[in-house]
């Protein structure tokens, strides 16, 4: 029988000293104050004072359901960890790091039932210390408000364990459990009654919120009790939604010191005026829905596939992200900053594309139904662009039309819900169980997926993340994508790279790959 120790290590977490964890990768060591995560660039001399303010051109999807700025399922910009923080961490090599819990591990090999140790001492913004009762009723409001479907699918109870521990009891096994906590949505608040939870602004993060108009912006102080301690470094924060040009024109004019996902084809526009700019290796993944359950031309597998090959990819990385040469998207919702990332032999490949449209019935070619989006991104209609074009050099039309982001995701499914029309969804980068789940929970994304592949896929994946050796779990991840790839049930085109754009004052402040992991506990200015 294999003993506890050895257990986690074939799961790919070791329990090390109390404060330390290591999960699903390498060692996470901590420092006597502060996690190693935490740790500042070699030689790095950070300032205290001033103020960051930034410009935002991609919004909180789900801003305008809301008129509580103050909750952070609708701050305005996704970026929560400004005013809070979550139990976990996802850093930019895409680990986990412990946040608001100090460690975590499964209380068996069953993998039903994780143990979470909270750090002692942490303060909310109202002067109370954080303690269990707080990240259980924490995690049940998100619960009962289905904050993330991520967490809601698996969850059955969530109960203290003294004063600063809790256990997660959940109704299957999943060896990746403790990513979910890090979705920003999942922050840990002060608990309080239902219909009070979550609405006042108060959290544990670097700063403290003043105000906000969760469609335009907010302002925010540094928390002076903040539980990394000697952070955060600058003084105030505010943030704006602005579109690409007003964010160009207020950098140029001095009114933000930073504008975060910048149209990546106005790059050179910030640095004629000193700006400095930071690319991620990844970003949110541009997906194409394809309804399979209405009477349409790709219900045949091959053109599907023929859509896919005659898709130009390199073309958008170079073109728009002038990342030429590196990967991208394999028609599942992984991306290719995933170790697990298996491409297709040859993503781009116009002449199989027209031999399968003829071995379907088309050989001089066929038009597709129209397809929708909406910019969400500055530079998705130069994407959109590309695909047509490409499209049509295989003898493929479609009508890629632009429609205005207020209210898209309601018309998407105004029509065959909840499936909906064929649109473009946003697919933001996560680790392997979240992101092939997507394929058997989002019935937008699957667009009607059935059939003998459909069903392998699905039982493959309820074993996969109930597998605890993390090689044969990988395992398991390759096969299931090249399940998907052989049926094409969706077009992934590929991921972003996130960009930000900051004065040269501006110290350490860095593009996220998951744009809602960014962080501004760590950044100064140099005055």
């Amino acid at each position: 029988m294999l003993s506890k120790r050895d257990f986690l290590q074939l799961l790919g977490i070791g329990f090390v000293a109390a404060g330390t964890t290591k999960i699903l990768g390498p060692d996470i060591a901590a420092a006597a104050d502060l996690p190693a995560w935490a740790a500042l660039p070699e030689g790095a001399s950070p300032k205290s004072g001033g103020k960051l303010v930034y410009g935002q051109t991609y919004p909180n999807w789900a801003i305008g359901t809301s008129g509580n700025g103050k909750h952070p399922y609708y701050w305005i910009d996704l970026l929560t960890r400004s005013i809070w923080n979550c139990l976990i961490w996802v850093d930019h090599d895409f680990k986990l790091q412990g946040e608001l819990a100090e460690s975590w591990q499964p209380a068996d090999e069953s993998l039903t039932v994780w143990d979470f140790k909270l750090r002692e001492g942490v303060m909310f913004h109202n002067g109370r210390e954080m303690t269990s009762a707080d990240a259980v009723a924490s995690i049940n409001a998100h619960v009962a408000q289905k904050g993330s479907s991520f967490i809601n699918k698996w969850f059955n109870k969530v109960e203290a364990q003294g004063q600063y521990g809790i256990r997660f009891t959940l109704n299957a096994p999943y060896a990746e459990w403790p990513f979910a906590l890090a979705e920003y949505r999942i922050a840990i608040v002060p608990s309080a009654s239902p219909e009070l939870i979550l609405t006042d602004g108060i959290g544990t993060g670097p700063f403290k919120l003043v105000e906000v108009d969760n469609r335009r912006g907010f302002r925010a102080v540094r928390n002076e009790n903040y539980w990394l301690k000697g952070r955060p470094f600058l003084d105030e924060l505010e943030g704006y939604i602005v579109n690409s040009q007003t964010a160009v024109n207020g950098f140029r004019s001095g009114q933000f010191n930073a504008v975060f996902n910048i149209d990546p084809t106005t790059s050179g526009q910030y640095e004629s005026t000193g700006g400095i700019i930071h690319k991620s290796k990844g970003g949110d993944q541009f997906l194409l829905s394809l309804p399979k359950n209405l009477n349409l031309v790709w219900n045949d597998p091959r053109i599907r596939l023929a859509i896919s090959l005659a898709v130009d990819r390199d073309a958008i990385n170079t073109i728009v992200y002038k990342d030429p040469g590196s990967w991208v998207g394999n028609d599942t919702h992984m991306s290719g900053l995933n170790a697990e990332f298996q491409p297709r032999a040859k993503p781009y490949d116009p002449e199989t594309a027209k031999r399968l449209l003829a071995e379907a019935g088309h050989p001089s070619g066929l038009n597709l139904p129209a397809m929708v989006y909406c910019p969400s991104f500055p530079e998705e209609p130069k994407i959109m662009a590309i695909v047509a074009e490409s499209l049509k050099k295989a003898g493929i039309n479609i009508d890629i039309r632009e429609m205005p982001c207020d209210g898209f995701n309601d018309y998407v499914v105004q029509v065959n819900g909840p499936i909906g029309r064929p649109a473009r969804s946003l697919v933001g980068p996560r680790n392997p169980a979240i992101n092939l789940g997507r394929m058997v929970t989002n019935a937008s994304e699957a667009a009607g997926w059935k059939g003998p592949k459909a069903d392998e896929f699905a039982s493959l994946y309820g074993k996969a993340i109930a597998e605890p050796d993390e090689a044969k779990r990988t395992e398991m991840y390759h096969e299931l994508q090249s399940i998907v790839q052989s049926d094409t049930p969706a077009l992934v085109l590929g991921g972003r790279r996130n960009m930000l754009a900051h004065a040269p004052s501006v110290q350490n402040l860095r593009s996220h790959s998951q744009n809602w992991s960014s962080r501004f506990d760590d950044v100064w200015i140099n005055v």
